[in-house]
């Protein structure tokens, strides 16, 4: 059994609320970072924003991507032909869980994305390099804590091999979640095929869904997040909500659940919704029933066999 040594705790401001105390203490093999505004004390759920976010950069390291967390919640997630693109995309996306929330990049920060945020009240940023021009309007900004990842960014995918929760039971201890989407497992299970950009948006929409809270759903179309609902109990009241917050944006896009789809009702919803693709697990007890009234609708659905849950 692996022995975990916790030593050289800093404390923090406060834990969750005020009444809280709280530390941080490095972990082995753990991000390399550096915090460059003067501001160089980050809080509790600063930490928790910063690695939603993280865990996005890693995702996409190789790509122009952009996400925003507010709440240890990923609120948004685009990618883009440029850094600066990938914003607006995040900004069109979710303009309300902007403000006060942190955003990260998976590329150079431009002077032009640095001139964007400043006008809105971002709280952190954090991305692997920023230009001389961007990095000077930032730090004039004493509001926004600006954060360099100096670890590769393809090298936070897993970093961490366990996932331990503390319960009055015990603790709980298991693998990090390393599924990925292979040929095997990526199957077109009803007659309604999907075209090239729905494909790709479903991979992407899967992707972000795997680091979502359970029971989540994910709208996506052209690279970029339309919806993001997560941490409910019932699926259907998911799925509604999404379709609610997507609006007209979820005319011929994709959604991605983190599980199953079991209840008929999901189906109906994502008619109204007009969704032109599904991505889900595929493996459950009515899977054959969800296909076969998504065929009836010319809605393509996905099994990948893979459950992202994530409690």
């Amino acid at each position: 059994m692996e022995t975990i040594e916790i030593t050289n705790f800093t404390d923090l401001q406060n834990g969750e609320n005020q009444n809280q105390t709280a530390f941080i203490a490095p972990v082995d093999d753990g991000i390399e970072y550096e915090i460059l505004s003067d501001r160089k004390e980050l809080e509790y759920i600063d930490y928790l924003n910063l690695t939603r976010v993280t865990e996005i950069l890693g995702e996409f390291f190789d790509v122009n991507t952009a996400a925003i967390a507010k709440e240890n919640s990923l609120c948004a997630a685009a990618l883009g032909s440029s850094v600066d693109t990938a914003l607006q995309k995040v900004l069109e996306s979710d303009p309300i869980s902007i403000t006060d929330s942190t955003i990260g990049f998976s590329k150079e920060v431009t002077k032009n994305v640095a001139k964007e945020l400043t006008s809105i009240k971002i709280k952190n940023i954090i991305a692997p390099k920023y230009e001389k021009e961007a990095l000077d309007i930032l730090l004039k900004n004493e509001f926004i804590n600006v954060i360099q990842i100096k670890s590769p960014l393809q090298e936070l995918l897993g970093f961490i091999t366990k996932d331990i929760k503390v319960t009055p039971f015990g603790y709980l201890i298991q693998e990090q979640n390393l599924s990925k989407l292979t040929k095997d497992s990526f199957k077109v299970m009803g007659k309604t095929k999907p075209t090239q950009q729905q494909a790709e948006d479903a991979i992407f929409a899967w992707k972000i869904a795997k680091y979502t809270k359970t029971t989540s759903a994910v709208i996506a179309k052209d690279l970029s997040t339309k919806a993001i609902v997560q941490d409910n109990t019932n699926g259907i009241d998911t799925v509604e909500k999404a379709m609610d917050i997507a609006c007209e944006n979820s005319k011929d896009a994709v959604m991605a659940v983190d599980g199953v789809i079991e209840n008929e009702e999901v189906i109906h919803t994502a008619i109204q919704g007009r969704i032109g693709l599904i991505i889900e697990a595929g493996d459950g007890r009515n899977s054959k029933k969800i296909t076969q009234l998504a065929d009836k609708y010319n809605i393509s659905i996905i099994a990948t066999g893979i459950r992202n849950y994530k409690y």
